[in-house]
């Protein structure tokens, strides 16, 4: 099951709680600290915004993100937005509560 997959738009305060408990690793890395999934939070997807996050605002943040990268110049940055890209389609793919 897909973190979209029964409802169109999830509550923030439920994804910040499946940030925290991700553990998805990219490629043979670590997984992402909690200082950089609250960055993704913070940066990505803002308050801003409302209340809850729908598939398609997460769609379109991950486009954004993928045509920032696209654009950059320096490889350390585009290494680490790649790093983000994968993390945020890996973490839409899985399922949000594990049994």
């Amino acid at each position: 099951m897909a973190l979209f997959d029964k409802q169109p738009e999830i509550p923030r305060s439920r994804f910040r709680d499946i940030l925290k408990k991700s553990d998805i690793r990219i490629g043979q890395s670590k997984p992402l600290s909690e200082n950089k999934k609250s960055l993704i939070e913070n940066r990505d997807f803002s308050r801003k915004l409302g209340d809850t996050i729908s598939k398609s605002e997460y769609e379109r943040t991950v486009r954004g993100l993928e045509s920032q990268k696209m654009h950059e110049q320096d490889f350390a940055k585009k290494h680490k937005l790649g790093k983000e890209i994968k993390f945020l389609k890996e973490l839409e793919k899985r399922d949000p509560d594990p049994k």
